[in-house]
């Protein structure tokens, strides 16, 4: 059973639905059906039973994603800036963060790598939890989260070719985890601009 300090954490982000989606849970005979029976042209499968078109709908429905609204875009962050954000906010060894945007060659961190610093910080927490360390397990829980969420979205949300790492840049949107987690305690908003009800930000 998740610590509740955990399950407030990704309630407040409204991405805990996100843990029953992934791209390791798709029938790629079934991905395989349909790319050969899909039609470019009309953006529509034919199958045996007819015609069929998945619209912006049927995502919104299946995937519980908003179709209205801003489209998420952001900039490639540099090696430098990558490295500082995850030093930052995922709490990376400077070494580890040099190596993983090296060896990605870009602002990115394997999942790999984010797992097993996943891994190192709910150990660390359960060590300083022993030695009575609240300072090291509240600077753990900030961190947790971070690493968790940017490994959830690029697994499911923001997927691409590679398959095996996710840009860093995602971490932009989490940052701020720390003053929505306090606005849901307290029942106000605490980012300007961000609608903040608990378990639900929009």
């Amino acid at each position: 059973m998740a610590a509740q300090w955990w399950r407030d954490g990704l309630r407040a982000t409204d991405l805990q639905w996100l843990q029953d989606s992934s791209y390791s849970q798709i029938d790629h005979g079934l991905c395989c059906a349909f790319a050969k029976r899909s039609h470019e042209e009309t953006s529509s499968f034919h199958l045996a039973f007819g015609e069929m078109t998945v619209t912006l709908d049927d995502v919104s429905c299946l995937l519980h994603l908003p179709i209205d609204g801003m489209l998420l875009s952001h900039e490639s962050m540099t090696k430098g800036e990558a490295m500082d954000m995850m030093i930052q906010h995922l709490g990376a060894d400077p070494g580890d963060a040099l190596k993983e945007v090296t060896d990605t060659n870009r602002g990115h961190a394997r999942f790999s790598y984010l797992r097993r610093i996943f891994k190192e910080h709910i150990l660390e927490q359960l060590g300083a939890y022993n030695e009575g360390d609240m300072v090291l397990i509240r600077k753990l829980r900030e961190q947790a989260p971070h690493i968790y969420l940017l490994y959830l979205v690029g697994i499911t949300l923001f997927t691409d070719k590679s398959a095996y790492y996710v840009d860093v840049a995602y971490m932009k949107y989490f940052r701020d985890l720390k003053h929505v987690l306090t606005a849901v305690q307290l029942g106000k908003p605490a980012i300007q601009g961000v609608e903040v009800e608990p378990g639900y930000i929009r």
